[in-house]
């Protein structure tokens, strides 16, 4: 499990540096975007669809990123209040829940496969590259839980050693 958690980590510093590139691109894009259509009264076309594509993929890269170091938005006003004991078990339930969570997510994903034939009308850019992105946030995002739920890891890592 150490192997598979260690592995997970370094998929976690993959997706925070290409989440870091595709952040910049869009400001950039957007940025041109407006000096075009300030200077020029016409934008890029097609900007609406890579913007989409782009902050679709920011997105569930960084969950799972923040899912890992436990800085995912999560309120523990209740949580806080118990002993560790409770508290560990409120975590082991949430692992939990993100497993079964996960599983449930690829089978729905599994079961409307065959209706993502739709493209872009610009770039006719696939249906499939914006919703294969919960994949790549469910899946290691499950196992993450897996592992936490088996080795008992409460948090995959310490506040602080991830510069997110």
């Amino acid at each position: 499990m150490t192997h598979l958690d260690t592995l997970l980590g370094h998929v976690s510093k993959a997706y925070l540096r290409i989440s870091q590139g595709l952040l910049l691109a869009l400001v950039v894009g957007i940025l041109a975007e407006v000096v075009l259509r300030y200077l020029l009264g016409r934008g890029i076309l097609g900007s609406a669809e890579l913007t989409r594509l782009v902050i679709t993929w920011i997105v569930f890269l960084m969950a799972f990123v923040l899912y890992r170091s436990r800085r995912h938005i999560v309120v523990t006003a209740l949580v806080d209040m118990l002993d560790p004991r409770a508290r560990a078990f409120c975590e082991r339930i949430t692992d939990v829940s993100v497993v079964l969570l996960s599983c449930y997510v690829m089978l729905q994903l599994w079961h409307v496969w065959e209706f993502l034939g739709l493209r872009t009308p610009v770039f006719e850019i696939p249906d499939t590259a914006f919703k294969i992105a919960p994949v790549f946030c469910f899946v290691p995002m499950g196992l993450q839980a897996l592992v936490n739920v088996l080795v008992g890891n409460s948090s995959a890592e310490p506040e602080g050693s991830e510069g997110v």
